[in-house]
């Protein structure tokens, strides 16, 4: 690592947090939110975009409480977020916060800006207590740390582990934050393997590769792959239950950190560690990939989610709910930043806010992809892109229900209750000042064209498209 800048910093006012505040604000460093798990998903969606850390601001009490729910979200993912905010033993909050756990990593809490450094380097998010909070000082400190080396010994034992084997390198979301996706690509070839992607890692090599064989998980189209091969190299993988699935995995060799559920385990930087493969590469068994092709929904919502992606240019990111399975099935990505989402914690109301953190990193338009229910929890961002200038798109697919939670409650009890949404979407967004655009009828080629034009006038717009009520496949179904 070695230049990081956690500018500009996503935050909501309060007392504890007066001091940084002002400052950041005064040099216009600053994005106000209207709510603090807002500002903390706006922070993973300028990490998701870039690569890099990103800060968020929250008063104690009140203020963290209503950020760990962005907190959570970056811990599940392990997103390197980092969230200040004052004394919050003195408030007697510090019981409930470290409580935090996933996948048997705690939420980090701390006051010592080299350990929330060192927590932002192995890619999870920190809770940093201190009221006079500087960026720039954990950006000091970040700069400072080196990537962990491999051992030479465990490099030639997974040396010796590949040799003359059916390799399949499963590439995870850690391959894009160690910016090592031009390394794998080399490595799949000198190799002459195949990769396999995690849901989280797409994009690490464009998906066009012709050794790109796709996803493998719960809803992957590459399953097949993975129980072909003789061994799996997982390179930045968590192998997590939606990776593995109902898999048959063969010996895993997995290289990063924060992985337990692996034959054998390297824990140091997947950079690292890819270019001391490199220098020696063993002799595998040459093997072509066979891909397969991800499912097509024969869905209204599919086919305009798919043309509202072939559209947009800049990045997007996606919401919670029956939109969720339709975009990550509907893209095809050259690049990790191209699509963000959130594949463990999922929670409603995340595209808007992450649009805004990706429109604050990258010079391209962010687009949102959000369905009735995640509008209405944080369409009040809008405000937020308006006052603050950071035009976004968002493209509401209405249906007038909660889509997928009535699915898994019918699914689950044979009924569901009280799913429907009735908001005047179009009052709603005028009041908060952005423009509104109404597509009537699922229309794919009017959606590319309304959005493409979104695009170009580059100010912050609200595509609303009519769709009916349908379901979207579970996995396992098709």
């Amino acid at each position: 690592m070695t230049s990081f800048r956690l500018r500009p910093v996503f935050g909501v006012p309060g007392d504890d947090v007066t001091r940084p505040y002002l400052r950041l604000a005064e040099e216009d460093e600053l994005v106000r939110t209207t709510r603090e798990d807002a500002a903390v998903y706006a922070a993973i969606g300028a990490a998701e975009v870039s690569g890099e850390p990103a800060a968020a601001l929250a008063t104690c009490g009140p203020g963290v409480a209503v950020a760990l729910a962005g907190l959570a979200c970056a811990l599940a993912d392990r997103v390197p977020v980092l969230c200040a905010t004052g004394e919050i033993t003195e408030r007697g909050f510090q019981s409930l916060v470290p409580s935090m756990a996933s996948d048997g990593v705690e939420l980090t809490v701390t006051d010592d800006p080299e350990e929330a450094a060192r927590t932002l380097a192995r890619s999870e998010p920190v809770l940093y207590v201190d009221p006079g909070f500087d960026p720039d000082g954990v950006s000091a400190e970040l700069e400072g740390i080196e990537p962990v080396e491999p051992d030479p010994e465990d490099v030639e034992r997974v040396r010796g582990l590949l040799e003359g084997k059916r390799v399949a390198i499963l590439v995870g979301r850690g391959c894009y934050r160690a910016r090592c996706g031009e390394l794998v690509e080399r490595l799949c070839e000198v190799l002459e393997a195949p990769i396999v992607e995690t849901m989280r890692g797409r994009g690490v090599v464009p998906e066009y590769h012709p050794r790109n064989a796709g996803v493998v998980g719960l809803r992957g189209w590459a399953n097949d792959m993975v129980e072909d091969a003789d061994v799996v190299l997982a390179l930045g993988a968590r192998l997590s239950g939606r990776t593995r699935a109902d898999i048959d995995w063969p010996t895993t060799v997995a290289v990063g950190f924060g992985v337990e559920d692996a034959d054998e385990v390297v824990e140091c930087d997947v950079r690292a560690f890819v270019e001391a493969l490199l220098e020696d590469p063993p002799r595998t068994e040459p093997w072509n990939p066979e891909p397969g092709e991800p499912p097509e929904f024969d869905l209204e919502l599919y086919r305009v989610v798919k043309a509202a992606l072939k559209a947009w240019i800049g990045p997007a990111t996606v919401d919670s709910g029956q939109i969720t399975p339709t975009a990550l099935l509907a893209a095809r990505l050259s690049s990790p930043s191209e699509l963000i989402h959130s594949g463990s914690f999922c929670p409603m109301g995340f595209a808007i806010p992450a649009a805004l953190g990706a429109s604050a990193r990258v010079p391209e338009m962010a687009l949102a992809l959000t369905g009735d229910g995640g509008f209405m929890v944080s369409c009040q961002e809008l405000e937020t892109a308006v006052r603050e200038d950071l035009p976004i798109a968002v493209l509401v697919t209405r249906n007038g229900e909660l889509g997928f939670t009535r699915q898994v409650m019918e699914e689950k009890e044979g009924r569901a209750a009280k799913m429907g949404l009735d908001a005047d979407v179009l009052s709603i967004v005028e009041s908060l000042g952005a423009e509104v655009e109404v597509i009537e009828k699922p229309d794919p080629g009017e959606v590319k064209k309304v959005l493409r034009d979104v695009e170009m006038n580059g100010e912050t717009t609200v595509v609303v498209v009519e769709l009916p009520r349908e379901d979207v496949p579970m996995p396992g179904s098709g």
